[in-house]
């Protein structure tokens, strides 16, 4: 099922161009979702990208969903999504790094996200203890996680 919501946290960090929303919002009404500005969005040209990220607040708002957050927090949201999925064992430990790695340089490198940078440099140099580095990995990215929940 489309996540709109997920597509728009997606598209303020960068992850999905705008160009992509109508699409997603055609294949959202497809499976049953429906409010005028998803309509409205679903009829844009890919080329409508401006007018696209506008409708999508309005569709968000339309549909009772949580507003989208701003760029930064976006990212943080990205961030935390790609800890959940290391911890659950759905991403290697290195890719999972690896990616929060790249969310924490977007952001200016804030703790505790720069911390996956630096354990991915290690693991990159360090081909003796990358057992212990992803474990390290895992661990940082569970704390991301409680934290998140914890703000909740």
């Amino acid at each position: 099922m489309i996540d709109i919501r997920d597509a728009g946290v997606r598209v303020r960090a960068g992850e999905l161009a705008s160009e992509e929303l109508p699409m997603i919002a055609a294949e959202a009404l497809a499976e049953g979702l429906d409010t005028p500005s998803l309509r409205e969005l679903a009829g844009l040209s890919a080329g409508e990208y401006r007018e696209a990220r506008e409708l999508l607040d309005r569709v968000v708002a339309e549909l009772g969903l949580p507003a989208l957050p701003d760029e930064d927090q976006a990212v943080w949201e990205m961030a935390v999504l790609a800890a959940r999925r290391m911890v659950a064992g759905a991403v290697a430990p290195v890719d999972g790094a690896q990616a929060i790695a790249a969310y924490a340089g977007s952001l200016g490198f804030p703790e505790p996200l720069a911390t996956f940078a630096f354990l991915a440099d290690l693991w990159e140099d360090s081909a003796a203890d990358r057992a212990g580095l992803e474990h390290d990995m895992v661990h940082a990215a569970e704390s991301i996680v409680w934290e998140a929940d914890e703000l909740a």
